[in-house]
């Protein structure tokens, strides 16, 4: 079994100013680089065997530090972990882009299903590559968004920055054992490699909805390592 540790990346002026950033390539800011460096503070101490992330720098950086910080060795970038391109909407404010497209259906928007299935792509490919490692892997808000609510079959809030999600792969079974530094957990089993769409994510997870974590499948144990206070959510 490879167990994934999905970790969104720290603050960037544009989340701060509440602005799509999708596929631009911004950096981190100061809160984010003190986020990135407290990222593992609060959650099970695990020992991970390397960290990658996507290619953009914000991830990178964050990706670097954390590895640095924590002497895990980093493994380099995947393109596919790239966040969702935004189209008309990258660098424009949420609120005014979503007035004009309730649904975020952004002129020049890239398809959801495709992001999702480019990110299964990548942990497999990372799976086959590190089989029985424990990986972290740090990448954006929206795509941890849809990779989880697939795994864990419900539409979920955004990811908000510097919290670390789990995610285990054995063969084509997925599971989900963290949301956000809160416990959950789901498992699901595909029926091949070759499955394509791995889960079909509905028009309703573009847009973030949804409670991440239910009560009843909160783990007392993880939930006791946890700090009750998280980073701020932010949408992205």
């Amino acid at each position: 079994m490879t167990l994934f540790g999905l970790v969104r990346h720290g603050q960037t002026d544009y989340n701060a100013r509440n602005l799509f950033q999708g596929s631009s390539d911004i950096p981190l800011n100061a809160t984010g680089i003190e986020q990135a460096h407290r990222a593992l503070d609060h959650v099970p101490d695990l020992d991970w065997d390397l960290v990658v992330s996507s290619p953009l720098q914000r991830a990178e950086q964050t990706a670097r530090i954390i590895g640095e910080d924590h002497g895990i060795p980093f493994g380099g970038t995947f393109a596919d972990l790239s966040e969702i391109d935004w189209g008309e909407a990258e660098g424009r404010d949420v609120a005014e882009m979503e007035a004009l497209y309730p649904d975020r259906s952004f002129p020049g928007r890239e398809d959801h299903q495709h992001v999702a299935d480019r990110g299964y792509d990548a942990l497999e490919r990372l799976a086959d590559l590190y089989p029985g490692k424990r990986i972290l892997v740090v990448a954006h808000g929206t795509i941890i968004r849809f990779l989880l609510s697939g795994i864990a079959e419900q539409a979920l809030d955004s990811i908000p920055n510097a919290t670390l999600s789990i995610v285990t792969l054995e063969g084509t079974t997925w599971g989900v054992e963290m949301i956000a530094n809160t416990a959950v957990r789901n498992t699901v089993r595909t029926s091949s490699r070759e499955q394509n769409p791995r889960f079909v994510l509905a028009h309703r997870h573009v847009q973030p909805g949804g409670d991440p974590v239910a009560a009843k499948d909160q783990d007392p144990r993880v939930q006791a390592a946890l700090d009750p206070t998280g980073p701020t959510e932010q949408i992205r």
